[in-house]
């Protein structure tokens, strides 16, 4: 009997043995399991495919990124247009005021530092990229909220009218959330994957467009103005966040920010955000100068230039930003990439430059009047000037980007801060003498400095030879101001009506040199058509 119940007992034993080593088991594959799954997602996350950093792919991107900007300044200008006629040329001074302050703010919200961290995410390998860019952003949310404090401030301590500080306290949110949103940009960018970019800045102008009309219709008052612009940048940054978690823009942000990146990336930056900070005042001191020396009524006449030469510098943008990322990848092993590209994209701006002042500076005036009514046609000589210096700033931010390439972008604050100089100088003389007019002069005599002495630089400090195109600078110079000339001559001499020279001056232009060769024999369109190369 009591052999019965220990072989009972035995039994038992062997099947809560077997019990347990079967659970063992299962524990054990489930949990190889969930290592394998865990190792595939970081795989996914964190390892993409290497991005195609090649000319095509710049082209593709610029292509996208410049039919995307164009419907973004058209938006951008039907609403202005509408602004300006819905409410008073003071209230629109404020208006300009507001924005102009806080596009001045820029010195204190991107520092160079997205140009430094580029580099990074191009080079880096992929938890390193994560660790980066987390630690980018969280840099930018501070600056941007850095920024919005001192925007509310500066009106504030200067005591301007009521209704111009509670548009800034609301304006100012754009630069909280354009900040940290920019910062995303740059993701992109070291992927050329700039489609994204191109959706969330279209999407956002058209919500800003609809909300200006909006406000137009039922609310035409300054507050209700800036909200717009608010929308916009929220719309935008929206959808870059959604294509950055689905790994569109690389490897995901990291979890944590390691808050001792700041100190890398600024220090790296210094040179760069110094430069920036002084190039930035520049392009808007006279603004806040004119503001100051003249009335809110001029500051709204002088902004309206801005509007067209803000075209152009849109232009520059959308071309040298996906060169920026192969000039960054072929330094310093392919120098003859690093030349023919630079080459590429300084002929392709000169040209568009060219044709640009054919075809706006004989009918400058006429545009005035009817995209902002008749009282805004004094300001077409003021208007023409700031694009005619636009083109020349085109080619020296290429040239800036050259340098930060190459790790050589250390003289650049010197090269901005004579520009500064220089231009706070000739405010101070010439707004008094000639408002508006006076200040676009100043402007374009600092530009056309600031180009000479930034391609001084590039020749003195990098070693690659011949990235000036000097030929097809000076002959797209000479046919661009002939044909400005001519069309000028044939619209207030002969009767030609103005939208047919606007039409007829730049296809010349762009004609001629799509016909001749520009650069080592090959005409303009062998230096946009797809190709295949590497970077």
């Amino acid at each position: 009997m009591s052999e019965l119940r220990f072989m009972t007992k035995r039994r038992e034993t062997d099947r809560e043995y077997v019990s347990q080593r079967e659970f063992a088991e299962l524990k054990r594959a489930a949990l190889e399991t969930f290592e394998q799954e865990r190792r595939e997602r970081e795989t996914k996350i964190y390892e993409p495919s290497t991005p195609e950093l090649t000319a095509n792919a710049a082209r593709r991107s610029t292509v996208i990124m410049l039919g995307s900007r164009v419907a973004v300044a058209t938006m951008g200008w039907i609403g202005s247009v509408l602004i300006a006629r819905a409410i008073s040329p003071e209230q629109f001074g404020q208006f300009s005021l507001i924005f102009g302050l806080l596009g001045l703010l820029s010195v204190i919200t991107d520092l160079g530092v997205g140009r430094v961290v580029l580099a990074k995410l191009v080079e880096s390998n992929p938890w390193e990229i994560s660790l980066v860019t987390t630690a980018f952003i969280s840099l930018r949310v501070v600056l941007g909220l850095l920024g919005y404090i001192l925007a509310v401030g500066y009106v504030w301590l200067l005591s301007y009218p009521a209704e111009v500080v509670e548009a800034t306290a609301v304006a100012g949110l754009v630069v909280v959330v354009a900040t940290p949103s920019h910062a995303l940009s740059v993701m992109y960018q070291s992927r050329l994957k700039m489609t994204y970019v191109a959706v969330a800045e279209g999407a956002g102008q058209l919500a800003q467009l609809i909300a200006t009309i909006a406000a137009v219709l039922w609310q035409p008052i300054l507050i209700v103005f800036v909200i717009p612009a608010l929308i916009n940048e929220v719309v935008a940054a929206a959808i870059k966040i959604r294509g950055v978690r689905q790994g569109i823009a690389g490897p995901l942000p990291a979890s944590r920010a390691q808050f001792r990146r700041w100190k890398d990336m600024l220090v790296e930056a210094i040179p760069l955000s110094i430069g920036f900070a002084f190039i930035t005042l520049l392009s808007r001191v006279d603004v806040l100068m004119l503001g100051q020396l003249d009335s809110f009524e001029s500051v709204g006449l002088y902004s309206i230039g801005y509007k067209f030469a803000d075209l152009l510098q849109i232009v520059a943008i959308t071309i040298v930003t996906p060169v920026t990322t192969l000039l960054v990848a072929s330094w310093p092993d392919k120098l003859d990439a690093f030349r023919e590209r630079s080459r590429e994209a300084f002929i392709v701006l000169t040209v568009l430059g060219g044709a640009s002042i054919a075809a706006f500076w004989p009918a400058a005036a006429e545009v005035l009047s009817l995209l902002y009514g008749e009282r805004f046609t004094v300001a077409g000589t003021s208007t023409r000037l700031l694009v005619l210096g636009a083109c020349f700033s085109m080619l020296t931010q290429l040239g800036l980007m050259m340098l930060v390439a190459s790790g050589r972008h250390r003289t650049y604050p010197w090269v901005a801060l004579g520009g500064l100089g220089v231009n706070v100088v000739l405010n101070f003389v010439l707004i008094p003498r000639l408002s508006f007019n006076g200040a676009a002069l100043a402007t374009v005599l600092t530009e056309i400095l600031l180009f000479v002495a930034m391609w001084t630089v590039i020749f003195r400090t990098l070693p690659v030879r011949k990235l000036f195109p000097a030929v097809p600078f000076i002959a797209t110079s000479l046919v661009g101001a002939l044909a400005a000339i001519t069309g000028t001559l044939g619209v207030e001499r002969f009767g030609i009506p103005w939208p047919i020279v606007a039409i007829v001056a730049p296809v010349v232009v762009i004609g001629i040199f799509v016909v001749l060769p520009i650069s080592g024999g090959k005409p303009l369109l062998s230096l946009i058509k797809p190709g295949g190369e590497t970077a």
